[in-house]
């Protein structure tokens, strides 16, 4: 079944599927026994958080710069992940999300992100921190960049370039943050279907510099396997999803969860929560497997954070 975007709910279904699918797939790849909430899902939910908060300031009249949000919100995940960033770092209130449960869990959080932040210093493209990593950390918080509504998709783009500069300062880790965002966006808003918005952000890719991973998106079933940088990541991500979809969504997720359970290499876990955000994006929350939503602990909470998002954009 494909989703349109004029039904009733279709944003709404989409903001919660990429969510709930992106940790869902995390939880595949990384622990399928278990099923376990992972950093990357952790850390997309601080990111929506980060989005809802300078929202919620929009709605109220008040000017609030995006990316000194996202900071904030993600020196709180540093902090209940038990790290200290220096006194002269801020130090925001507690948020709802901070005050649940399941984000205080920690596995193996990203090196080049802990550092960053807990350096207590703002990264930004004009000031770069962590400039000699290339990895995949920014790119695994990336996707709620793309299910912003109501920007242009210029926005988009500078947003996540700037979001992934906050511990980021390689381009090549900046790059394929926003065209995932791009390609996300233009999923979900634009109704572009799976091909034409990877299609899409192969040219971004170009556009921004990027000609390798212009060249993996453009033959995403080459992507060389268990390539631990951000554009290897997001090319072998788009390849699953280009590999196990169909036009039945719940089959195609079905799939793709299985697939990820076979997913071996250093980025494994987060070639798999690009993936399910991807498709979670493409067939919304009702392609999701029910059983599957039911064995993650923590599904209830990227809905409720999900919702709140929605509530705030107005959609």
């Amino acid at each position: 079944m494909t989703l349109s975007n004029s039904s009733p709910g279709a944003v709404r279904s989409r903001i919660n599927g990429s969510l709930l699918g992106g940790a869902l797939m995390e939880a595949a790849a990384g622990s399928p026994e278990e099923f376990h909430f992972g950093d990357a899902a952790h850390l997309a939910l601080y990111t929506v958080d980060g989005l809802t908060e300078a929202l919620e300031w929009a709605n109220d009249g008040v000017a609030a710069d995006e990316a000194a949000c996202l900071w904030l919100a993600y020196l709180r995940w540093l902090r209940i992940q038990g790290e200290a960033p220096p006194s002269s770092a801020p130090s925001p209130p507690a948020r709802w999300l901070d005050r649940q449960d399941v984000p205080h869990r920690r596995s193996q959080p990203d090196t080049a992100t802990v550092r960053a932040l807990a350096s207590g210093e703002m990264g930004s493209r004009q000031r770069p921190l962590e400039r000699d990593d290339d990895g995949p950390g920014a790119l695994q918080r990336s996707a709620p960049f793309g299910l912003v509504a109501n920007v242009p998709p210029e926005w988009i783009e500078k947003l996540a370039l700037d979001a992934a500069a906050i511990t980021h300062g390689n381009p090549l880790a900046q790059i394929p943050a926003a065209v995932l965002a791009r390609l996300i966006h233009g999923i979900t808003f634009k109704e572009q279907s799976l091909e034409d918005g990877i299609s899409a952000a192969a040219q971004h890719a170009a556009a921004l510099g990027s000609t390798d991973l212009s060249a993996l998106l453009q033959s995403p079933d080459t992507a060389q396997q268990e390539r631990a940088d951000a554009a290897g990541v997001l090319g072998e991500a788009v390849g699953l999803v280009l590999s196990t979809a169909n036009d039945d969504g719940a089959a195609s997720f079905r799939a793709l969860l299985t697939a990820g359970g076979k997913l071996e290499g250093p980025a494994a876990s987060v070639v798999g929560s690009v993936a399910g955000s991807i498709a979670g994006a493409l067939h919304g929350d009702h392609s999701l497997p029910p059983d599957a939503r039911q064995r993650l602990a923590g599904a209830d909470i990227v809905e409720e954070v999900a919702a709140g998002f929605a509530s705030a954009m107005g959609v």
